[in-house]
């Protein structure tokens, strides 16, 4: 017996079969498999999936505000090629070379949109450091990666400043 049931003898005769004798096993109602739910695996897969599809609505949002691939690489370990496919999916042209540097007077609009909030935050190096840096970016209407490198820089442990 194989791990999905079949002897070998059975494998070799299903691979042998004509594309007729495949329909008229499908269309069968008589059953020769049964399938058994292991609800345990079926809760940590689902869990898993849920927690997947939250990180790829919080991807999607940081790209569409301006994540840069450096960026998403610290915080999710992607690589230029799954930036550059997921911002295809989303349509997103990236225009090549760096992004704009903030004028001085959008440095101080973030850094004040900043002090509202960074009680709240313990690390900008987590997840929920990347969702804070997003609310920040939409409500200073800027580009996330402009605002990645003003909020964070030299604050390793924020809740110390």
């Amino acid at each position: 017996m194989f791990k999905n049931g079949f002897s070998e003898e059975q494998l070799k005769a299903i691979n042998n079969l004509s594309l007729d004798e495949i329909m008229d096993i499908s269309n069968s109602v008589v059953s020769f498999a049964k399938v058994e739910i292991n609800h345990e695996t079926f809760w940590k897969l689902l869990a898993i999936a849920q927690a997947n599809t939250q990180q790829r609505q919080i991807i999607d949002r940081a790209l569409l505000l301006g994540a840069s691939i450096e960026m998403l690489h610290q915080y999710f370990g992607l690589s230029t090629s799954e930036v550059s496919a997921r911002r295809q999916l989303l349509g997103i042209e990236e225009k090549m070379g760096r992004k704009a540097a903030a004028s001085d007077e959008e440095s101080t609009h973030i850094w004040e949109i900043w002090q509202k909030y960074k009680q709240k935050m313990e690390s900008l190096d987590s997840q929920e450091g990347l969702e804070l840096l997003c609310l920040i970016a939409e409500e200073g209407n800027m580009n996330l990666t402009v605002v990645w490198k003003l909020v964070p820089s030299g604050n390793q442990n924020i809740s110390k400043k």
